[in-house]
C-alpha cells in the first residue's frame, strides 16, 4: 500500500476524468476497470496531480480557485484504497485477456450498423417463426437428445459451455473494437453459476459507445438461435430433409439459447440489460440500492447498509421507485424456470441415474454412467456456492 503525505506527488497519468453527469465525474484506469464517482473538485484535483502538483500544492491551488480548504490528502488516500494507484498497477493492467489485444479495426464491422441490423433480423425473425409454428418452441423434453440420459446431459452441458463462451468472446470483441480490454472470470447470478467478461473499462467512455459491447453477446445468440430455428421450420414444412438426430440437437440448442436469452433479460441479477438499463438513466448503483431499498420494507438494515442508502444518489432512488417491479418480476421469473425446466429436468436426471447405482452392477458401464449424472448435478448445485465463499475470501483477504 502507497503511504501519502503532503510532500507526495501521485502517478495518475494513467487515469482518465470524464464528466459522467451534471455534477459527477469519473475517475479511474481503463485497463483494470478500476472507477470512482467524484465530484467537480474531486476531478480537479486529479487534473493538479497529473500536472506534477504534490497534495499539498494541489490542495493550495485549489483553495485560491475555489475560496475553500480542500482535503486533498484524503482524496489521494480514496483513489490509493480504491486500488486506483497502487504499486500494483501496472501488473494489474497488464492481466488482460488476449482477446482484448486484437487491433480494433479486425472486430469493429462485427459491430457497425450491417451487423447490428442482422442480429435484429435474426431474432425478429425466430420470434415470428415461434409464433407462426408453436411446436418449435421449446420444452424441457429437449434436454434429452439420446434415450441415454447421461449422454443426452453431456451433449448438453458441453454445447451450453461452448456456447456460453462464443457469448463471452463477442463482449470481448465488442469490448477490443473500441478500445476497452477484458478478462473472463467464473461469477454467479442468482442460483446460476456464470461466465463474465469483465468490462469496467467501459465506464470510462461515453454512455452511447457502452451499448454495443454490452449487447453483443445477446446479438450473436440471436444468430445461433435463428440458425437452429430455421432449419427445423424448414423441416417442418417439407421444404427440406433432416436427420432425426440433427432435429432433437438443433431443439436442444434452441432450449439453450431461449433459456440464455430469457436470462439475459433479468436485470435483477446484473444481467447485460442491467448494465443497458443502468447506462441509459445514468444510476451508479442501482442494483444495490433497489435491494436494500426492498430488504428496508420487510427487516431492519445493517447500520452499513443504512448509510448506502443515506447517501445514496438521488438518481439511483428515483429509478428505484419503479425497478423494484423489474426486480420482483425477476424473481418471480426465476422461480418459474426453475419449476418448469429446471426441476423437471432434474427429477428425471435423478431418477434415473439412482435407479441406475442401485440396479446395475457396481463399477459397470450403467454403473458410471448414473454416477457422472449424478456428479453433474451436484455440480450445479455447488459451483454458485463455490464462487460465493470464493468472494468472500477474496473480499477478507482485501480489507487485510
Amino acid at each position: 500500500m502507497i503511504t501519502l503525505d503532503a510532500d507526495s506527488r501521485l502517478a495518475v497519468g494513467h487515469l482518465i476524468v470524464r464528466q459522467e453527469n451534471e455534477d459527477e465525474y469519473v475517475v479511474g484506469d481503463p485497463a483494470t476497470g478500476t472507477f470512482v464517482v467524484v465530484p467537480e473538485l474531486g476531478a480537479r484535483l486529479v487534473e493538479l496531480f497529473a500536472a506534477g502538483r504534490t497534495v499539498a500544492e494541489a490542495a493550495m491551488a485549489l483553495e485560491q480557485e475555489t475560496g475553500e480548504p480542500i482535503d486533498a490528502l484524503d482524496f489521494a488516500e480514496v483513489l490509493v484504497e480504491a486500488g486506483i494507484i497502487n504499486d500494483q498497477a501496472e501488473a494489474a493492467r497488464a492481466k488482460v485477456w488476449s482477446v482484448s489485444r486484437i487491433p480494433a479495426w479486425v472486430v469493429r464491422p462485427l459491430f457497425g450498423k450491417v451487423a447490428w441490423t442482422f442480429y435484429a433480423g435474426c431474432l425478429l425473425t425466430t420470434l415470428w417463426m415461434f409464433v407462426a409454428e408453436p411446436s418449435l418452441r421449446p420444452t424441457y423434453e429437449d434436454t434429452f437428445v439420446f434415450p441415454d440420459i447421461a449422454a443426452s446431459l453431456l451433449l448438453t452441458n458441453v454445447v451450453v459451455v461452448l456456447l456460453t463462451i462464443l457469448h463471452e468472446i463477442w463482449h470481448a470483441f465488442a469490448g477490443a473494437a473500441v478500445g476497452v480490454p477484458s478478462q473472463l472470470r467464473l461469477e454467479r447470478r442468482g442460483v446460476f453459476p456464470v461466465l463474465e467478461t469483465d468490462l469496467s473499462g467501459l465506464w470510462a467512455l461515453p454512455p452511447a459507445k457502452r451499448y454495443g459491447p454490452f449487447l453483443a453477446g445477446m446479438g450473436i445468440d440471436s444468430v445461433i438461435l435463428f440458425a437452429a430455428v430455421a432449419p427445423r421450420y424448414a423441416w417442418s414444412h417439407g421444404w427440406i430433409e433432416l436427420p432425426p438426430g440433427l432435429i432433437r440437437i438443433l431443439a436442444m440448442v434452441v432450449l439453450s439459447q431461449v433459456a440464455k436469452l430469457a436470462f439475459q433479460t433479468l436485470a435483477y441479477l446484473r444481467t447485460d440489460m442491467y448494465l443497458v438499463m443502468a447506462t441509459a438513466t445514468g444510476c451508479n448503483n442501482l442494483h444495490q440500492v433497489t435491494r436494500l431499498s426492498l430488504k428496508r420494507l420487510v427487516r431492519n438494515l445493517r447500520p452499513d447498509e443504512a448509510v448506502i442508502l443515506r447517501d445514496a444518489n438521488p438518481r439511483d432512488l428515483r429509478v428505484a421507485r419503479w425497478y423494484r417491479l423489474l426486480y420482483l418480476a425477476g424473481l418471480i421469473w426465476m422461480v418459474f424456470f426453475a419449476l418448469q425446466f429446471v426441476l423437471p429436468s432434474a427429477k428425471v436426471a435423478l431418477g434415473w441415474s439412482l435407479g441406475i447405482l442401485f440396479g446395475a452392477p457396481i463399477a459397470s458401464f450403467y454403473w458410471w454412467e448414473g454416477l457422472l449424472l449424478i456428479s453433474f448435478t451436484l455440480l450445479d448445485v455447488t459451483l454458485p456456492l463455490f464462487v460465493v465463499v470464493r468472494n468472500r475470501i477474496r473480499a477478507r483477504r482485501a480489507v487485510a
